[in-house]
């Protein structure tokens, strides 16, 4: 986030002028939860003067932060007043029932939220990752903010990386096709468009080979459930570790799939934003 200063004032009138409505305390928590400078000089006291035209910005305090609430460590990879992106691990929903699913993200992000700023904090979901995968998902701050993100969802550049039980034939290629969701809540991909089934498009492109296996990057186009599982499978190219859409037996612990780069424009300020995850040393040996 970046503010110019109209007038010259301190720290804490320069937040409030750019947040009508804003308390004082919940002001003096934005300067204690980020980097704030002022050209080099970096800003720690609500009562720092700025001058006017000087531009103020407010960068994440690290690039990862690791929140541990009630036994759950919570990744926060960056956080306005908008948007939060986090780093949802394996075996957590995104969102969902809480009587059926438990703890989901969701709910610890919405938990950490009302902790830090206040109880009428809210959380909007904007878009969801499955189970057994981890890595970049992001909420809204706000349901008009929410709204916005998926008006423009096919302008947001989704990332995936997986490592694949087989080579793919070709080195890059897109997959189309339709998934309905059949027994025992499976996805079943068709070629061609059948009742209750819902248009698919996922681009690959091979990174790496290593022996039988293959290191692959995917970008989706849409965003159906299990969509990229069910894709890889259906051109003879399971993920390691999914069982569910996998025949072969060499499969790991957990999924080798991870969302890990994730690239929009800002809904309000416009601004171009990148996030991205190392892909895991795992990802790029051949599995056992």
């Amino acid at each position: 986030m970046k503010f110019t200063a109209k007038t010259d004032s301190t720290l804490l009138e320069l937040i409030l002028a750019h947040h009508p409505g804003m308390s004082n305390s919940k002001a003096k928590k934005m300067i204690d939860n980020y980097k704030v400078k002022c050209g080099e000089a970096i800003l720690k006291r609500p009562v720092d003067a700025i001058l006017k035209g000087q531009i103020v910005e407010f960068l994440p305090l690290k690039d990862v932060n690791t929140i541990k609430l009630d036994g759950f460590h919570l990744k926060i990879v960056y956080e306005d007043k908008w948007i939060i992106v986090a780093n949802k691990p394996t075996g957590i929903v995104s969102s969902g029932d809480t009587l059926k699913e438990g703890q989901t993200l969701y709910t610890q992000i919405r938990a950490y939220l009302r902790s830090r700023y206040g109880m009428r904090e809210q959380l909007f979901v904007v878009h969801r990752l499955d189970k057994a995968v981890e890595g970049l998902i992001m909420f809204a701050r706000s349901e008009a903010v929410k709204e916005k993100l998926q008006e423009n969802w096919k302008q947001i550049n989704k990332y995936y990386v997986a490592q694949t039980t087989t080579i793919p034939a070709e080195k890059s290629g897109t997959i189309h096709s339709w998934l309905r969701e059949e027994e025992h809540m499976k996805m079943v991909s068709y070629e061609t468009e059948v009742p209750e089934s819902k248009e698919a498009i996922t681009h690959y492109r091979v990174l790496k080979t290593m022996g039988e296996y293959a290191l692959v990057e995917i970008k989706l186009e849409t965003g159906r459930k299990n969509q990229i599982r069910i894709h890889l499978s259906s051109i003879g190219c399971p993920i390691v570790g999914d069982r569910r859409y996998n025949d072969d037996d060499r499969t790991v612990k957990s999924i080798k799939l991870l969302s890990y780069k994730l690239e929009f424009e800002h809904p309000v300020t416009r601004q171009l934003m990148k996030f991205s995850l190392p892909i895991p040393r795992n990802f790029e040996s051949r599995s056992k």
